[in-house]
């Protein structure tokens, strides 16, 4: 373990590896490393680090570096660069930067947005990093160099440097074309150079392992491998044979005692007969929820497709207050403004107060737009929110649907942010730290990414409607930032309830 420099100071610094005579405000960067915690590790591993970053070397927030961590090769996140070292600190106490595994990992703005957090609620920026990262993110992980043997060249070690040719041909001849950093140093001398030349050509890649691999979610399943039913049957064997032939086949085996409400051992019986093959199979860790119906968009009332124009003419941020009374249509409207972002390989992040209210909007979603709807809050497991998460990072057009938290969903591309029942006193939170209002947040977040607001509500909070009467009579206009937007009567002007 690195010897702790400053213990005062919020960053901590690492013995030294090589000397350095000149300084900017590009060469230091704060890295949140992947500290194995332990009893006496967790201190360290609620701090950032500082590193120096090598000249040949560009790194910026976001990226996943290499960095040397005592005697070992950790993986860290970029968080931000700083310009100062503490005080009493000299540049030969440093220990720079190994490489830049994965550029530009996070969204631009994402580490800004987490900044802002921790400035405003007075929390430690390491606090709110662990708030906004799923559980298991931060493992220990060991740095991996694999082979991409399809973009190599012929005779390709002929125009390579000399460390980098023996890389290239100790992995070529070896067992496997996959193996960890710490490996290849031993094996190869001057791999480091090797790697980082081979790495330039993109003839290798570079990728954190995860410190244990997510295990895939197994269930059984049962399976129908006969056509024609042997004699030997009883009637209730048959019968069930039958349900599941009528199914495709294939159940889930909780499904499918439950839908012929029979029992373990006479599923078994059917198996010792050669009827059926129970087997483990791998279930996707994202919650899908029932399947839907497709859904065609509707037909809007005057009120709807007023609302629907002024947000579809916004291209950059703006906040919209969409009151709309109890069905009055403000789903279908969020539905049909968001088809859009989709169409522009944009995704969209729905905030709801609570988990329970989840199902329900969820539903009307997927029955729009399908596979490319995602849940993400705290009742999922921790498998489903890492790999959640992880999708979320690819960049592809999705609609999150989740709670407060999810207002720190990693979406690269957010074309639009919507804060259904935004008067509710659930969107903030009280502890842990950060106590943050995720209404305050997707504002900020909106704002960095240059995108539009809707806060979506039959009973808006006094903030927002306080924002309404510090306009003039003639809003909204050209320039204005805030729009009011009212949905006064319910759909086919079905009459309130008493």
């Amino acid at each position: 373990m690195s010897r702790v420099i400053s213990q005062t100071a919020s960053s901590i610094l690492c013995e030294p590896s090589r000397t350095y005579t000149s300084s900017s405000s590009e060469q230091l960067i704060e890295v949140l490393v992947d500290v194995p915690v332990s009893s006496s590790t967790s201190a360290e591993a609620q701090k950032l680090f500082t590193y120096q970053i090598p000249p040949e070397l560009t790194v910026k927030p976001g990226d996943i570096l290499s960095v040397p961590f005592g005697h070992q090769q950790l993986g860290a996140i970029a968080i931000r660069l700083v310009s100062h070292l503490p005080s009493g600190v000299s540049w030969q106490q440093l220990k720079a930067v190994e490489e830049v595994i994965c550029p530009g990992f996070f969204p631009s703005n994402y580490w800004q947005l987490l900044q802002q957090v921790a400035t405003e609620y007075q929390t430690p920026l390491i606090q709110v990093i662990r708030t906004a990262l799923p559980p298991g993110l931060l493992g220990r992980s060991q740095r991996r160099i694999r082979l991409c043997t399809d973009v190599i060249p012929s005779h390709a070690e002929q125009f390579l440097h000399p460390a980098a040719a023996a890389v290239l041909q100790w992995l070529q001849t070896a067992s496997s074309s996959d193996y960890t950093w710490q490996y290849l140093q031993r094996q190869v001398k001057g791999a480091k150079q090797g790697i980082r030349d081979l790495l330039k050509r993109g003839w290798i890649e570079s990728y954190l392992e995860p410190p244990t691999p997510p295990r895939p979610k197994l269930k059984q399943a049962v399976t129908l491998t006969v056509d024609n039913f042997p004699s030997n049957l009883t009637p209730r064997q048959r019968e069930v044979l039958e349900i599941l032939r009528r199914r495709g086949g294939e159940l889930w085996l909780e499904e499918l005692l439950k839908t012929c409400n029979t029992s373990s051992s006479l599923i078994k019986a059917l198996e010792q007969k050669n009827c059926i093959v129970i087997a483990q199979q791998e279930v996707l860790r994202r919650e899908q929820g029932l399947q839907q119906e497709p859904d065609q968009p509707k037909v809007l009332t005057s009120h709807q497709a007023q609302a629907l124009n002024t947000i579809n003419n916004l291209s950059e941020y703006a906040q919209v207050l969409l009151h709309g009374v109890t069905g009055s249509g403000k789903t279908e409207v969020y539905l049909q403004a968001i088809a859009p972002i989709l169409q522009r390989h944009q995704s969209a992040l729905i905030l709801v107060p609570e988990i329970g209210l989840t199902p329900q909007l969820t539903d009307r979603f997927r029955a729009r737009f399908g596979k490319q709807v995602c849940v993400y809050h705290s009742g999922l497991s921790q498998g489903e929110r890492y790999d959640t998460w992880r999708n979320m990072i690819r960049g592809n057009p999705q609609i999150i649907i989740g709670t407060r938290s999810a207002i720190f969903a990693p979406l690269p591309n957010l074309g639009l942010i919507i804060l259904d029942e935004e008067h509710d006193s659930s969107f903030k939170q009280d502890q842990p730290m950060p106590c943050y209002h995720a209404r305050k947040v997707a504002q900020w977040r909106a704002e960095l990414e240059n995108c539009p607001l809707i806060l979506g509500s039959a009973t808006p909070s006094i903030e927002s409607w306080q924002q309404i009467k510090l306009k003039p009579q003639n809003y909204p206009k050209t320039g204005d930032k805030f729009y009011y937007l009212s949905l006064p009567e319910r759909v086919q002007a079905r009459p309130l309830p008493p």
